[in-house]
């Protein structure tokens, strides 16, 4: 087979029961007798793909460049990816209701209550977590950071 698969990452990584520094590459003949035979895989493009799909999936790290007849796949993979990433909405952060911290869990509240600082919406939140049962932890959580959000304002 023609092609290799290369580390683009910065540092070593573990794969294919081997360290693999950056930029190092592993030819896909030396591949195919350690995995494709053992796993009935055919020689060529059914063996690439299995490798994108199963042992290498993150992208970002490696690169697999497989030419079948003077056709790269990893350029046709690449314009795709780059074409689905121009599709993507980019993330907008929600700002946090009533309701969100009131439906906390415990652990989550230990760790998300100590980054809220608007002490008016975990006042209306203690006020609803009130009436609710088995929100007493929460209830006990909140009037601490109420109380601790109001000392530091003084």
């Amino acid at each position: 087979m023609n092609g290799y698969v290369r580390n683009k990452g910065l540092s070593w990584r573990h794969a294919m029961k081997r360290s693999i520094g950056p930029g190092h590459k592993i030819s896909l003949d030396e591949l195919y007798e350690q995995y494709g035979e053992k796993h009935g895989l055919e020689e060529g493009t059914p063996f690439v793909e299995w490798l994108r799909s199963i042992k290498l999936t993150d992208n970002s790290v490696w690169e697999i460049v497989y030419e079948d007849n003077t056709k790269n796949l990893e350029v046709d993979k690449a314009t795709k990816e780059r074409q689905m990433a121009e599709m993507v909405v980019p993330m907008v952060k929600k700002e946090l209701e009533v309701a969100d911290i009131v439906n906390m869990s415990v652990r989550t509240a230990r760790v998300d209550l100590k980054k809220i600082t608007d002490i008016k919406l975990l006042k209306y939140a203690l006020t609803e977590a009130n009436q609710l049962q088995h929100k007493d932890s929460l209830v006990r959580m909140l009037r601490k950071r109420i109380k601790d959000l109001e000392i530091t304002r003084r």
